[in-house]
């Protein structure tokens, strides 16, 4: 069953996409967590790189300000953790994804759809390329193009212990960086 903040999140982005006038040339997909965290990369990363006031993002994608810092929730325990822009880091925002279970896929597929409907498109980096360190291993995906006001990187990385089990207790734990470097005038 869907949680209410879950639902909430999901028919947030909904109409955002609803009323965008930006035709879609793929279905996103609805999966656990995808939804949540392409929304993340439009409505509050895209935003807060082009000079967005975290608080008047957080205010309009539903952002809680708590002892760790701004959160969307996405239902129970699943949630993402927003690092806005700032300090040593003006032009990059990440955020950490907890999620259920082997929903990194869609949330690759929500990303790489939307990168696509980019103008121009955005280009895959790498797909889902696994690399396996000391404790853990990575899955790694990333899209580099250009944006209205400079070179723009998205990467999503998902962390599983070495025998591929969730490294949140039983959710799993993902990175996302949104990286904006302005054009030379």
């Amino acid at each position: 069953m869907m949680s209410l903040s879950h639902a909430a999140a999901l028919a947030a982005f909904a109409v955002a996409v609803a009323t965008s006038g930006a035709a879609l040339a793929a279905p996103i997909p609805d999966g656990k967590g995808a939804a949540a965290t392409l929304a993340v990369v439009k409505h509050v990363c895209m935003p807060l790189l082009t000079g967005a006031k975290i608080e008047d993002v957080a205010k309009t994608a539903g952002l809680r300000n708590g002892r760790d810092g701004w959160v969307l929730p996405i239902g129970g325990k699943r949630h993402i953790e927003i690092d806005p822009p700032g300090g040593a880091n003006p032009h990059v925002c990440s955020a950490t994804i907890i999620h259920d279970p082997n929903a990194g896929a869609s949330i690759v597929d929500a990303i790489t759809a939307w990168s696509g409907r980019q103008t121009p498109a955005l280009q895959p980096l790498k797909t889902q390329e696994k690399v396996t360190g000391a404790l853990y291993q990575l899955t790694t995906s990333s899209w580099i193009g250009k944006a209205a006001g400079g070179d723009l990187v998205v990467v999503y990385s998902e962390d599983k212990t070495l025998d591929g089990k969730p490294v949140a207790g039983n959710l799993d734990q993902a990175s996302l960086t949104v990286g904006l470097t302005p054009s030379a005038s």
